[in-house]
């Protein structure tokens, strides 16, 4: 039996590599993105997640050179949208913004889909919250206006993105 020695593994493997640099088959030949990329936003029109959703789109439009399409995928709390992502091809050209709210659905019994049903690529928006009354209001700091809250229960109102949402539960976070 012959014994290889080194320069024979050297050109042998010399030769591979060569073999594979030729070997540019149709998938090769092809680059990421040739076709529409979809962005799947799980609000409504109109929204700040639709709105940073279609800001990103305008940017990976000018970076990828191919058009890259927001859906909005509404319903169920957001469900319906979180669900089209985590269920959508995984073929590189859906990709979708998960919002905070996806932490706190599977508690609320509203789906089964946790954060690990998603790959994070990039976190693109950071949504500060903001506590803010009339001008002419009587409160000059949160102090203040949560004081008066907790010594009138049920005569204030708040607004929010709706029940269990992240809004919601920072009011009633702020309440205890």
């Amino acid at each position: 039996m012959r014994r290889h020695t080194r320069r024979d593994i050297l050109i042998g493997g010399g030769a591979l590599g060569g073999l594979a640099a030729l070997d540019v088959g149709p998938a090769r030949a092809q680059t990421w993105p040739n076709r529409p990329v979809t962005i799947i936003c799980p609000w409504g029109a109109g929204g700040g997640t639709d709105a940073t959703a279609r800001i990103l789109a305008s940017l990976m439009e000018q970076r990828l050179g191919v058009p890259v399409n927001v859906v909005n995928r509404t319903g169920g709390s957001g469900v319906v949208g979180h669900s089209a992502i985590a269920t959508a091809e995984p073929d590189g050209y859906t990709i979708g913004t998960i919002t905070v709210e996806i932490v706190m659905m599977h508690w609320q019994g509203l789906t089964d889909l946790t954060y690990e049903s998603y790959t994070p690529i990039a976190q693109y928006n950071i949504d500060p919250a903001g506590l803010q009354v009339r001008t002419d209001a009587p409160w000059n700091t949160a102090e203040e206006l949560l004081a008066a809250i907790r010594e009138s229960p049920g005569e204030y109102q708040a607004s929010g993105t709706g029940q269990g949402g992240i809004w919601h539960l920072a009011i009633a976070g702020m309440l205890q």
